[in-house]
């Protein structure tokens, strides 16, 4: 073919670190990149159809808009050829660049040029041979810039600097932009919050108050700071609210890393377990004080999921069905005061048969359901029934040494298919596999390795359910206050009770947090009492 048929789409790519660069090299720029590329279009009389730039994107990933814009027009035949300054320019994903190369360029009957590198596929030479190795090492580069630039941003989080974006109630210290320093006006209203869920006013009922108030929200209050006019303050969320009252960086603790990219190649996050969260307490003033955090936070954590409505009563997010495991929504007054419980999926999905409406009158629930608590209470302080309690409890030993022995061996032939990928990549550079069976192979490890990791976290998760009982560590003294409260408020509550099971026959089964409680329960008639609706 005589370069004339050829029609040339040349690609530019800059990236964040080739930004940084540019400070002292220009050679990246994409001024220079198309310079060089227009050079050789005009020396080769090639015939010059569409230029792609993407700018300010990494090579890790092939998922960039002016790339996928370049491979449209490959597949519609408006290309034919497509030229880089170097291989680089293509991308620093090793597997990535030597299937676009090897497999899709020549099947599409592209030639591919990388000035730089002397690479040319209309022509069969040595520096096409090396060209996998090329892109190794460009991942490699990538990769080790990737470790550096995470290994420094690590050492600041295990400092405590803080990286992100302040948080309402909060500002950058002018003097140190790693360390927050209270916003006064902003805080007021974190303050505002918390007083009045600590008072019982929900999270829906909260958003209300401050909208009413013209209290800027968040985002406004931002603009506002910045200089920008907002024409109104706009309404709160309950997920805003809820949000700030779940945030403990109010304590004046520096919460970082909560989330990992998969690889360095990849855009997508995962979240981590909490036990890998760097947290860093004491960094910045407090705008909260750490047992009103834990307070609101215990309350907040037994109310997710639930039914969001204008009433908050004591028993609501500790309510779930025992047929389907979903939430029971405590549903608002009829016409008559009278206040349901319903199971929510079937309120949604019932028309698919799903589950039963397992309705209950609530407020005979509630009354009878304190009578149960303050009975229980009582009991515990029976000491021989404590006496007995103490030579009923069983340990669990047994099953915690048996999910520890499944998580190793998970772990092992984790390890064993990790070896594997790694005999294959040596294999690949070797030649003695091709790309494609690599990709094959190293797909499906991935995806056993992938599943393994799944059976691990939800053996772990079994494990902490397991490992770890609640003590009697201040139940004595949380019995006394119940005992003597005349309106037990819903933050007491869940101080005793993890969850409510209602059957669909009104049974219900009540899970104590304390290990004590539970031993009375299951003695106890409770798990037989019935709720049934109140005739009208």
């Amino acid at each position: 073919m005589n370069n004339i048929d050829y029609k040339v789409g040349i690609y530019i790519r800059l990236s964040r670190e080739d930004e940084e660069k540019e400070k002292y090299q220009e050679s990246e720029s994409i001024g220079n990149q198309r310079t060089l590329l227009m050079q050789y279009i005009e020396q080769n009389k090639l015939n010059f159809i569409a230029e792609y730039v993407d700018d300010g994107v990494s090579g890790t990933s092939f998922d960039r808009p002016a790339f996928n814009k370049m491979i449209l027009d490959v597949e519609s035949r408006k290309i034919n050829m497509i030229i880089t300054k170097d291989l680089s320019r293509l991308g620093r994903n090793y597997v990535q660049s030597g299937l676009y190369i090897e497999n899709y360029f020549p099947e599409h009957n592209v030639r591919f040029v990388a000035i730089l590198d002397n690479i040319d596929t209309a022509y069969d030479n040595s520096n096409n041979d090396i060209a996998p190795f090329k892109s190794i090492l460009n991942e490699m580069y990538a990769k080790d810039t990737s470790r550096k630039i995470n290994s420094v941003l690590q050492a600041k989080r295990n400092l405590g600097e803080y990286l992100g974006t302040p948080p309402y109630g909060y500002k950058k210290d002018p003097e140190n932009k790693y360390h927050l320093i209270v916003d006064d006006e902003a805080a007021n209203v974190v303050k505002l919050i918390y007083e009045k869920y600590l008072e019982g006013m929900g999270t829906m009922q909260i958003a209300d108050f401050l909208s009413k108030k013209k209290i800027p929200i968040p985002s406004d209050y931002n603009k506002r700071k910045r200089g920008v006019r907002s024409l109104t303050y706009g309404l709160w969320q309950q997920s805003t609210v809820r949000f700030i009252l779940s945030n403990e960086v109010y304590t004046g603790t520096v919460i970082q890393g909560k989330r990992k990219k998969v690889s360095f190649k990849s855009k997508k996050f995962i979240d981590l377990p909490e036990e890998d969260w760097v947290k860093v307490e004491n960094m910045h003033e407090a705008i909260i004080s750490k047992e009103d955090f834990e307070r609101a936070k215990k309350v907040i954590d037994n109310t997710k999921g639930s039914r969001v409505i204008t009433n908050d009563y004591i028993f609501k997010g500790l309510l779930r069905c025992y047929d389907c495991g979903g939430y029971i929504g405590i549903r608002s007054p009829d016409k008559n005061g009278n206040i349901y419980g319903r199971c929510q999926r079937y309120g949604r999905f019932g028309k698919f048969s799903v589950c039963s409406p397992h309705n209950f009158n609530y407020q005979v629930f509630e009354l009878q359901m304190l009578e149960v608590l303050k009975d229980v209470c009582k009991r515990y302080t029976n000491m021989k029934k404590l006496e007995e309690i103490a030579q009923k409890a069983k340990s669990n030993e047994e099953k915690i040494i048996d999910i520890c022995s499944r998580i190793e061996s998970i772990k092992e032939q984790n390890d064993k298919e990790t070896r594997k990928l790694e005999l294959m990549y040596e294999d690949r550079l070797s030649g003695i596999i091709s790309l494609e069976e690599y990709i094959k192979n190293a797909e499906r490890i991935k995806e056993i390795v992938k599943q393994n990791e799944i059976s691990i976290k939800e053996l772990e998760q079994e494990l902490e359910g397991n490992s770890k009982p609640k003590n009697e560590e201040g139940l004595e003294d949380l019995i006394d206050k119940f005992l003597k409260m005349k309106n037990p408020n819903k933050e007491i509550i869940r101080e005793f009770i993890e969850k409510i099971e209602i059957h669909s026959d009104k049974q219900v089964d009540v899970y104590f947090n304390f290990k004590p409680l539970q031993e009375l329960n299951n003695n106890f008639s409770v798990a037989k009492k019935k709720y049934e609706k109140k005739t009208i």
